[in-house]
């Protein structure tokens, strides 16, 4: 049975003295085995939502409930030094300090990677290194994952590929949330159970995919990119959602 691992009741941020909120009454839910993606427009401060609910940054008023042991946070941009040649093995023991390379081994092998572990990290393709991203914030074996706009700029054949390692993380750790960022909002309704809506300060909805697309105040806000997919692959109960 999914159970929730993750509450946020009317959390409040501002940057002026709490003057102008950049986010406002912020609530919703996340259960185990969820995709949950944030779709945004303008400065709707998704980044700083994630790094609430990650720990690392404070909020002015709210509660956040957890109910996981483990979380993993994967940054928008991680800067490479090219002048350094590090192997993607030694590069994931940074961040994951007791892990083996026996370790490392067995979860690219898992993930059909294992001739990625002797590889130099600024010779990755964009794909591959996400892939190594994703692998080393999953040696913790973490029970809820953020992953921070990952397809920025990028195109559609690469994002195509981006929710193919998706698929695999669900495949091979098949009870772990996860919470994702994406500007490109078709293939956030294909590929998500849970979707919620923000538009500068203004927290839209939290529903599945197919009611954001029915709804018209979504509509009005995110235009033609409100179609709906048939989508949704993982088959678990619907939870409540709050209103627009």
């Amino acid at each position: 049975m999914n159970k929730e691992i993750l509450k946020l009741e009317n959390i409040n941020l501002s940057y002026d003295n709490w003057k102008t909120y950049v986010l406002k009454n912020i609530s919703f839910s996340v259960f185990s085995w969820e995709v949950l993606s944030i779709i945004w427009l303008n400065w709707s401060w998704k980044s700083s939502l994630l790094k609430i609910i990650s720990g690392i940054k404070k909020f002015d008023s709210g509660i956040v409930k957890k109910s996981y042991n483990n979380l993993s946070y994967v940054p928008q941009k991680i800067n490479l030094n090219n002048s350094f040649p590090v192997l993607v093995y030694e590069f994931i023991q940074i961040y994951n300090e007791s892990s083996t390379i026996k370790e490392i081994e067995v979860l690219l092998w898992k993930f059909n990677s294992k001739e990625l572990i002797n590889k130099r990290v600024d010779k990755l393709s964009w794909w591959e290194l996400q892939k190594v991203l994703i692998i080393s914030a999953l040696l913790s074996e973490p029970d809820l994952i953020l992953l921070d706009e990952p397809t920025a700029w990028i195109d559609m054949v690469w994002e195509e590929i981006f929710y193919e390692i998706i698929k695999e993380v669900k495949e091979i750790f098949p009870k772990i949330s996860i919470i994702l960022v994406s500007h490109n909002l078709n293939l956030v309704y294909k590929n998500s159970d849970k979707v919620i809506c923000l538009h500068e300060n203004n927290f839209c909805c939290h529903w599945t995919p197919a009611q954001i697309g029915a709804n018209p105040t979504i509509k009005n806000i995110f235009s033609k990119y409100t179609t709906p997919y048939n989508h949704n692959p993982h088959s678990h109960k619907e939870h409540n959602s709050c209103d627009c």
